[in-house]
């Protein structure tokens, strides 16, 4: 969501420093906690597996996390808080995170209910390509789509698919990379949820250390309804090489609006073949 989709956006500028071809598979784990400007704080674990395809100057990405969720079920992950309006969301009926099944649908005047649900989120899909600039800046053209793999009925996903582009900028001075994008993403609508076309920017700094690299993110999207507020956050990460063929990163999240969770933090292996 990038919360799932970015869960250190500081990946992408580790990644686009000139990838060799090949193939590489990813882990992570990414925890969440926030109220998103409701009453119930809403905690999010996300437990993606995701796959890589370099070949020349494209790159290829698929990613499908496992989420266990906990909260207000207006809030869903990687969207922040939307007008959910399904009967049968997190909490609310045919035992989804009710714990008994007999849990009664709310009423307009009546406070939103809350509960937990599993299971597996939304597979994403993405297709990079490089241009070559002729000079030290490097440019990605990323073309995604979200396809609905996630239970609607569990408040774990809207239930429609999303398609987006993003456009990402970065160049390194002596070890120091500076890199920057936008994206713009149509969501999809659902019987129960209505949502608008999204546009975000992240801009940020990566430094290259004898061990590894350190950086620092900010990270902006609008928000997918006019109930809830733009995401705002600052998101800190360290990588270093985990044996031959293999990165691990680290990464914490800092919350800067109520469209945010309050804070994150996760980790991530990649091992290239």
């Amino acid at each position: 969501m990038k919360r799932m989709a970015i869960l250190c956006a500081g990946l992408i500028a580790a990644g686009a420093a000139q990838a060799g071809d090949g193939f590489s598979l990813g882990m992570g784990v990414d925890y969440s906690s926030g109220d998103y400007g409701t009453d119930v704080t809403t905690d999010i674990l996300s437990v993606p597996v995701a796959g890589k395809y370099v070949s020349g100057d494209w790159t290829y990405k698929a990613s499908l996390p496992w989420l266990d969720v906990s909260g207000d079920p207006d809030v869903l992950p990687g969207l922040g808080r939307v007008d959910n309006t399904n009967p049968q969301g997190r909490g609310r009926g045919n035992g989804n995170g009710n714990g008994n099944g007999n849990a009664p649908t709310p009423t307009p005047d009546e406070p939103t209910q809350d509960g937990s649900a599993s299971g597996i989120g939304d597979l994403r899909l993405a297709a990079t390509y490089a241009f070559d600039t002729g000079g030290p800046l490097g440019v990605d053209l990323t073309g995604n789509v979200k396809i609905a793999t996630a239970d609607e009925d569990k408040s774990l996903g809207t239930g429609a698919n999303d398609y987006g582009v993003a456009l990402d900028l970065y160049r390194d001075f002596d070890g120091t990379m500076l890199f920057g994008g936008a994206s713009y993403m149509v969501l999809g609508d659902s019987d129960f949820i209505d949502v608008d076309a999204v546009g975000g920017a992240n801009f940020g700094v990566s430094q290259q250390l004898d061990v590894g690299n350190l950086g620092l993110m900010y990270d902006f999207r609008q928000a997918a309804s006019d109930d809830s507020d733009d995401r705002s956050e600052v998101i800190g990460f360290y990588g270093f090489g985990a044996g031959e063929d293999g990165k691990m990163q680290l990464y914490g999240s800092a919350g800067l609006s109520d469209g945010s969770p309050e804070w994150g933090a996760g980790l991530s292996y990649t091992h290239t073949f």
